[in-house]
């Protein structure tokens, strides 16, 4: 039973559809992962062996009795804690919402269930998915699966780790400014972000609702692509044979501003990139593209100024029922006027619709996936996102989908990655550029298990 945890989801599932692996045993495997790992590492703030191993039990079941399975039978999954599932406490890592069960599962929640998935427990995550790292919450915050004394990223903290550490083989997770895709950047695994809408939000607790969008963290691109269709309501693709031949990849004009910013292993993880991409066969491309400050600031004025309309009336009413880095946040939104948010509103179509543009030259745009690998979780700026211009808003801002994969190890010993925008409705394009760079150079594109 070793090794289950480097499985492709398409092969685990093929195991035990074929009934040549339990579902019960599956189940068992990864819940001793946890049992013996996660203690350290924080990345569930709910398991519940129980309701898994019922639901592992019941699949065996259904497979002896004929029934056909779907596409994600006997797949160990995590879902962050943000995300209904009928019966649990959608608390958010926060004591505000201690007492809140849900009645029902999120839709993206239902959708894993039916397709055979088996839920191992709520994943950690920043207070709200906004509020962290934070030391004063009912849960401790997630660790690096890398190294336990650094930052695995947020919001979707217990996404990544519970994903680096094969505690499971796949995420639902959310994204605001880059929550999915930060997290798979530093804990070195894969993230997307689908477009706007594409998966459901109902039933998952809203930050910013026009930046705010859900989708899968997984160990690699085709383990992802099998997931979004899951959480998209679809029926799971074909997996990808093609390469990066003739591929177009953009790039930004002048690194986007950023090159003083971008930490020299990731900047060296950037170059690899696109120097694989030209070996493949791919042409890269410059693109003619706004300064990142012209989609940052605006981006950043519309979550904040929704961050404050969803969460600001309950922070000031029960200033004790929240972290203080989330009720310090959560009240920035309060002194950005509705002159300056209707401004940011109207700056988001005439950007989109130059993005937009400039992708239809090219098969997708690549930028690092995070300025630095990870470093010390004690030492995280609480307002990290706001500092300096970070490509990770771009996406959310535009709702156009994008998607982080690993990129190299740094010096440190921590991952570091890169991630690539599309064109509306290009998921799968993504997913098949990533896939193309796992197969050119595993060993630098394809995530690795963290030591230990």
């Amino acid at each position: 039973m070793s090794g289950l945890e480097t499985l492709p989801i398409r092969r685990l599932a093929a195991l035990v559809a074929d009934r040549a692996l339990s579902a019960a045993a599956v189940t068992e495997h990864f819940l001793a992962r946890m049992a013996a790992l996660d203690g350290a590492l924080a990345g569930f703030n709910l398991p519940t062996p129980e309701a898994a191993r019922t639901a592992a039990a019941a699949l065996d079941a259904r497979l002896a009795a004929g029934e056909v399975a779907g596409p994600l039978a006997g797949v160990p999954l995590s879902v962050k804690d943000v995300a209904d599932v009928a019966g649990l406490v959608s608390a958010g890592a926060s004591a505000s919402r201690a007492g809140r069960r849900a009645q029902q599962d999120a839709p993206a929640v239902a959708r894993l269930r039916a397709a055979d998935g088996i839920l191992l427990g709520k994943a950690n995550c920043h207070e709200l998915a906004f509020g962290g790292p934070s030391f004063d919450l009912p849960f401790p915050p997630a660790r690096n699966p890398w190294n336990p004394r650094c930052f695995p990223g947020g919001s979707s903290s217990g996404a990544g780790v519970t994903v680096a550490a094969g505690l499971c083989l796949g995420s639902l997770a959310t994204d605001t400014a880059g929550s999915i895709r930060l997290p798979a950047t530093l804990c070195g695994v894969v993230g997307l972000k689908p477009g706007r809408g594409v998966v459901p939000l109902d039933g998952i607790a809203a930050l910013a609702p026009s930046m705010d969008h859900a989708g899968p963290v997984a160990r690699t691109a085709d383990d992802a692509r099998i997931l979004f269709d899951v959480m998209a309501g679809r029926a799971p693709s074909p997996a990808f044979a093609g390469s990066l031949r003739g591929r177009r990849i953009g790039i930004p004009p002048d690194d986007w501003g950023v090159r003083a910013l971008i930490h020299a292993d990731v900047q060296a993880g950037v170059e690899a990139a696109l120097a694989t991409a030209r070996l493949e066969g791919a042409e890269i491309v410059t693109l003619d593209l706004p300064p990142l400050d012209a989609f940052h600031a605006p981006g950043t004025i519309i979550m904040m100024a929704e961050v404050a309309r969803e969460h600001g009336a309950a922070v000031r009413a029960g200033w004790d029922r929240f972290g203080a880095i989330f009720r310090v946040r959560a009240l920035v939104g309060d002194g950005i006027s509705h002159d300056d948010y209707r401004m940011a509103e109207r700056l988001r179509t005439v950007l989109t619709a130059r993005l937009v543009a400039a992708l239809a030259e090219v098969d997708a745009l690549l930028v690092p996936g995070a300025l630095s690998p990870a470093g010390p979780l004690a030492d995280v700026d609480p307002f990290y996102f706001m500092k300096d211009p970070i490509p990770n808003i771009v996406a959310n801002y535009t709702g156009l989908p994008a998607l982080a994969f690993p990129a190299g190890i740094a010096a440190n010993g921590m991952p570091v990655g890169v991630q690539i925008l599309g064109a509306p409705g290009t998921e799968h394009r993504l997913l098949d550029i990533a896939e193309s760079f796992e197969r050119a150079d595993p060993d630098r594109f394809a995530a690795q298990p963290p030591p230990g």
